[in-house]
């Protein structure tokens, strides 16, 4: 059997409500003193502001937002900020940052940092020929430790990782919450990578101070075509034939059984709920595998006991390890990323 990755993205996701501007204050926890030039942002989005002397910030969203805001600043703890108390506007103190001693202290870490750091940059920013437009600016706060015993390695940072995306046009801060590399080592003693986990909260901005280039709008719209997002959006709208993707499967789980082409509808059951998220069930536990116009291809793998998960309107399913991803939907990562109110009608 062949090696396969598999992926599982976290994104923090739950609802707000109709579109509206949230006010409020933001605090150093041990001092109770406004802190200015926060970053406030919805997770995922373009949508974010800066905290102005005061530690005032008004953030105002004209589509309807369906993820947590955050609030981001170097020394500090990165707080995500309940929805529930948005509604009054609330006075937010972060924590100042400790860093965990414990993890320097060792004894089984034997890979080199440069090592380590050419694992983080191929699973982290993607396997995409793209990648090399993409760069950490500050991979110098980025730490890293592998356990020999678990066979996996770790990536922590106490800032947001700044990344430059130069070939779909953005500025990524990533504040990196949770990263591993899992790795199997088969009887010929070579590792290889079995699973990436990872998760975070981002905010993109444009790179472009005035018009965006062309290209970035032309690279922009070649990612999103075979990108997880539109997938979920179409399959939400059961409309994953008209937008160009096929689905294949298996008679049984074992790989060595022969694809045959099916249908979405056979494949997926899709229900509207009461709070406007779509729920989606599949059919049975079984791999389905998607082409795609340029067949690449990726896959879907249910990962819940009852098979179910669920689709927002900006096409960000729930929950998150609900389903496990791969080929090209888990192997391009932030190269590819596009924000969630991308292309939104």
């Amino acid at each position: 059997m062949s090696n396969k990755l598999v992926i599982v993205f976290a994104f923090f996701v739950n609802s707000i409500g109709f579109a509206q501007t949230f006010t409020g204050t933001i605090l150093a926890a041990d001092s109770n003193l406004p802190l200015p030039n926060v970053t406030v942002y919805f997770d995922g989005t373009t949508i974010g502001v800066i905290t102005d002397v005061d530690g005032l910030f008004s953030i105002t969203s004209n589509q309807n937002i369906n993820v947590p805001l955050v609030a981001s600043f170097i020394g500090y703890e990165s707080q995500i900020i309940n929805k529930d108390i948005l509604q009054a506007n609330p006075i937010i103190k972060l924590k100042p940052q400790t860093t965990n001693l414990e993890e320097v202290i060792l004894s089984d870490d034997d890979w080199s940092r440069s090592k380590k750091l050419g694992y983080f940059k191929r699973e982290f920013l993607g396997h995409s020929i793209y990648s090399k437009d993409c760069k950490i600016t500050n991979l110098d706060k980025v730490r890293f430790r592998y356990s020999k015993v678990d066979q996996t390695m770790y990536a922590m940072a106490d800032q947001p990782i700044i990344i430059i995306n130069k070939y779909l046009g953005y500025k990524v801060e990533y504040n990196l919450i949770d990263f591993e590399i899992e790795f199997k080592s088969p009887p010929s003693g070579l590792n290889y990578v079995s699973k990436v986990l990872y998760s975070g909260t981002s905010v993109f901005s444009e790179l472009s101070k005035k018009k965006t280039k062309k290209r970035y709008i032309q690279n922009r719209n070649v990612v999103y075509k075979t990108s997880l997002l539109y997938f979920m959006r179409s399959l939400a709208k059961n409309t994953l034939k008209q937008n160009g993707f096929r689905l294949f499967k298996r008679e049984s789980a074992d790989d060595s059984d022969p694809l045959f082409e099916t249908t979405q509808t056979s494949v997926f059951r899709v229900v509207k709920t009461e709070s406007d998220l779509k729920e989606v069930s599949f059919f049975d536990s079984n791999k389905v595998v998607v082409s795609f116009d340029n067949l690449e291809q990726a896959f879907l793998l249910p990962n819940a006991e009852d098979n179910i998960f669920y689709i927002d309107a900006f096409g960000i399913h729930s929950p998150v390890n609900s389903v496990l991803f791969g080929g090209v939907f888990g192997s391009n990562r932030i190269v590819s990323m596009l924000p969630i109110n991308y292309n939104l009608e």
